[in-house]
């Protein structure tokens, strides 16, 4: 059974397999790879990155909600002004 190995951007055939085209290539591997620390690093900086933008989402969810109060009750108040109006009309009178 024959194999090949890349290393680097060429195959070498198993039977002209050296030591050194190991190394190189654990090397290559090596360099490529992620340690589960650097994995947990990442993972927490994504977690507190959605926490912050949690957060503002929240904020922007209050403001809006203020908002659409101060729209329903300003076309409240210019749908039934003529009753508001004459309720105070009725109380002063």
């Amino acid at each position: 059974m024959s194999y090949n190995y890349k290393s680097f951007d060429n195959e070498i055939p198993a039977e002209n397999l050296t030591q050194k085209d190991i190394m190189l290539h654990l090397l290559q591997v090596a360099q490529h790879s992620a340690t589960r620390e650097d994995v947990k690093n990442d993972i927490n900086n994504l977690d507190a990155k959605i926490d912050k933008l949690d957060s503002k989402i929240d904020k922007v969810s209050n403001k809006f909600d203020r908002i659409q109060w101060l729209i329903i009750s300003t076309i409240l108040t210019v749908l039934l002004k003529d009753y508001i109006v004459s309720f105070f009309k009725g109380l002063g009178g």
